[in-house]
């Protein structure tokens, strides 16, 4: 999840194990702590860009990070921060859940975590929920602010409730995907198609417009479905071709090895010309400008330049194309809302 979301849930998570002892410190030691594992970005300097691709969500979102980390940073706490104010198994809970919630959530989103690193590089994803989600950070940041005005026992009850909340939206979220996932199965089969792999997530910002990629021999089928749709609303999916043999000057490279890793194989080969190929992991959204634009003008989040005929052993990511965001957020809104925009046409 996004910066915001993991230190507000981590000074809330802090709030809630130590206001008696802490007070606001509780607040601000929760939000310090709750951001400690994304500072793996520090040692990028030293990696090459291969190297951060691996390196980022892996060992500092493990398991093993979860209980070490907590070890360490729990003794940190305990000893040299606020000595003699807390116990030092009341500091290893506390940063044991403010770790243990900050890897959890960043599970939820597509890009998911390495839970096993370093021993394993398998990136665990559930795709329920966005990078973004304001459902999930208003309710912290409404709370934690609370908590610093006065931290008192009315603040703790509010910020008790707006964790009650964020786990009542966890599995909400859950749930809606789950039968999201249904509703895309059932149309596909009316279809007669038969994927080997599908996968639905969350959609921009909300958990009420719902993504589904199902791979086909030749490519992949796109289809939305909003929860606020018209159940005679046929699901609608179009087709866009993987185009696998661009690869052909450089799949045994470095570069493509870590992206053909990183994406899990969702990945489609978009020949920009020039003799050059861009790599787009389309486990992301899309984000089209108008709802008539060409999928080769779609801006892809994650998404990477290759050079035909080379084997390259650093990765370019891809410029993005100029974007009218209030145009995007228009067409995503009026789809959620079960209206047509948002990639509502078959190329």
């Amino acid at each position: 999840m996004d910066s915001v979301t993991q230190a507000a849930l981590g000074a809330s998570v802090g709030f809630l194990c130590w206001r008696d002892k802490l007070g606001r410190k509780a607040v601000i030691g929760g939000a310090v702590i709750g951001t400690i594992p994304d500072l793996d970005i520090i040692v990028y300097p030293l990696l090459d860009s291969v190297q951060r691709l691996y390196w980022h969500r892996g060992e500092s979102h493990s398991v093993f990070f979860i209980l070490l980390g907590a070890l360490l940073t729990g003794w940190v706490l305990q000893q040299l921060i606020h000595r003699h104010r807390i116990s030092y198994y009341s500091a290893f809970a506390g940063c044991f859940l403010i770790y243990a919630t900050h890897v959890l959530i960043d599970v939820y989103t597509v890009y998911g975590t390495q839970l096993f690193a370093p021993f394993s590089r398998y990136g665990y994803a559930l795709g329920n929920m966005f990078i973004i989600d304001p459902l999930l950070t208003l309710p912290l940041l409404l709370s934690i602010s609370a908590a610093l005005v006065s931290p008192s026992r009315a603040s703790g009850i509010i910020n008790s409730g707006a964790l009650f909340i964020v786990i009542c939206y966890s599995i909400w979220s859950l749930l809606i995907q789950s039968y999201a996932d249904k509703q895309f199965q059932q149309a596909l089969v009316k279809m007669n198609v038969v994927a080997s792999r599908n996968l639905t997530s969350a959609s921009p910002l909300n958990t009420l417009l719902w993504r589904h990629v199902a791979e086909t021999p030749d490519g992949y089928l796109f289809g939305y479905w909003s929860i606020l749709d018209q159940p005679e609303r046929e699901i609608v999916f179009y087709h866009i071709p993987r185009n696998e043999q661009a690869t052909a000057s450089f799949r045994q490279s470095r570069a493509f090895a870590v992206v053909d890793w990183f994406s899990k194989g969702w990945w489609i080969a978009l020949e920009t010309g020039e003799n050059r190929v861009k790599i787009v992991d389309i486990r992301f959204t899309e984000i089209p400008a108008s709802a008539n634009d060409p999928y080769q003008r779609w801006n892809w989040p994650f998404s990477w330049v290759f050079e035909k005929d080379s084997q390259p052993s650093q990765l370019q990511r891809a410029e993005q194309l100029p974007q009218d965001f209030s145009g995007t957020l228009e067409l995503l809104t009026n789809r959620i809302n079960g209206g047509t925009g948002w990639l509502n046409h078959t190329p």
